[in-house]
């Protein structure tokens, strides 16, 4: 799939969750994933892009996900304070519980699920079986921004790692923008 941006912006009752619009130099890795864009089921948007996915407000959210596993993204150059941001989108998502289904997507780059205030959680399924939609549940987010932040080093490094989402394998990374 080649991808195509798609700025949009998902706002949630407590924070305002929106996709990079100019990604910077510092984060080379991040800067190359293509945002999503994100709309509550079951709307379908007309004319989608090559990555977009719905979300679904819960009153529990799901855990879809296996175990993941955590190594440090080194290519990138931000400040401590982009974890703030990784902060805001778990407290938005425990808040205002909600599951994603990731309905289409490149399998060629990461794609960015959710950002805000210069951090971004981004997705790359492995091995699209027949580009089928991947889940991803509320506590799976929201566990992996914990993790993310937890080891970042003060905000130093990006974390990334894999994780299994209904059987499929996805790369996962939570990243400066």
């Amino acid at each position: 799939m080649r991808p195509r941006q798609v700025l949009s912006t998902l706002v949630l009752p407590t924070a305002a969750l929106s996709l990079p619009t100019s990604p910077t130099a510092e984060s080379r890795g991040a800067a190359d994933a293509q945002p999503c864009l994100v709309v509550e089921s079951p709307t379908t948007p007309t004319n989608p892009p090559v990555c977009w996915a719905w979300y679904a407000k819960t009153s529990e959210p799901s855990d879809y996900c296996g175990a993941t596993s955590f190594a440090a993204v080194s290519d990138i150059d931000a400040s401590a304070d982009w974890t703030d941001g990784c902060a805001s989108i778990r407290d938005s998502v425990l808040s205002d519980p909600r599951d994603f289904l990731l309905a289409d997507y490149s399998t060629a780059e990461f794609n960015t699920l959710l950002s805000d205030g210069g951090c971004a959680f981004q997705v790359k399924p492995q091995t699209p079986p027949t580009s089928d939609p991947i889940y991803f549940g509320g506590t799976d987010i929201t566990d992996v921004l914990k993790s993310a932040v937890d080891q970042s080093q003060g905000g130093s490094v990006g974390v990334g790692g894999s994780m299994t989402c209904y059987s499929y394998e996805v790369e996962w990374r939570v990243v400066p923008v």
